[in-house]
């Protein structure tokens, strides 16, 4: 009996009140949370967020994020932390299945990844044919933005800071330059980021 399930691709950002998702300007503090051990996001948001991997079935990861250390920082973070509720994420990123999608061949010692090559569309539509619940992403900037041109994100949430990135990387390029998103949703946080939900127009049917 043939699988037609369909997971939704949800793409979750950080971003600055100017749009960027990253910054070139030496010593920008856009960013609230850095990713690092000092962790100012109040209650509420961290709540959101591991709301987020509750709901998961799945990671869809670039080649640079795995290859420059996206799991095994995760790992460490959860040895660190293994009885806070608030670091359940982090536990959550080692359990869940990973997909690695990349133009050339990878070899992975990484416990349940999968690394899918060939066609981009059809490699992403792939690792969501795969999993029961959501497939999350996070970045990094030129792979999302990919995602948004061939119609693939189902919902784009964004974490947008209370600071100002100058100059750095964006995710909206010309591109997207004709495309309305729909909000769903905006929530306002104690610590000052602006949890937004939205729903892009392209979207690729599945295959």
């Amino acid at each position: 009996m043939t699988d037609h399930r369909t997971s939704r691709l949800v793409v979750s950002l950080q971003i600055s009140i100017d749009g960027r998702v990253g910054s070139d300007v030496p010593g920008s503090r856009w960013q609230l949370w850095d990713w690092g051990p000092d962790w100012p996001w109040t209650a509420d948001v961290r709540a959101r967020f591991n709301e987020l991997f509750a709901g998961a079935g799945g990671i869809l990861l670039s080649r640079p994020m795995i290859t420059e250390g996206y799991l095994d920082h995760w790992h460490r973070t959860a040895e660190q932390h293994p009885n806070d509720p608030d670091y359940t994420f982090a536990a959550r990123i080692g359990t869940l299945p990973k997909f690695v999608v990349t133009s050339r061949e990878l070899t992975t010692s990484w416990s349940r990844t999968t690394v899918l090559t060939g066609a981009f569309a059809a490699a992403v539509q792939q690792a969501k044919h795969t999993v029961d619940g959501n497939l999350i992403c996070f970045g990094g900037a030129g792979f999302v933005t990919a995602l948004l041109e061939h119609g693939l994100v189902d919902e784009l949430q964004l974490y947008t800071n209370p600071g100002i990135a100058g100059h750095g990387a964006r995710i909206f390029g010309d591109t997207l330059a004709t495309d309305r998103l729909t909000l769903l949703d905006a929530t306002p946080t104690d610590c000052g980021i602006l949890i937004s939900r939205w729903q892009p127009p392209r979207q690729q049917p599945p295959q």
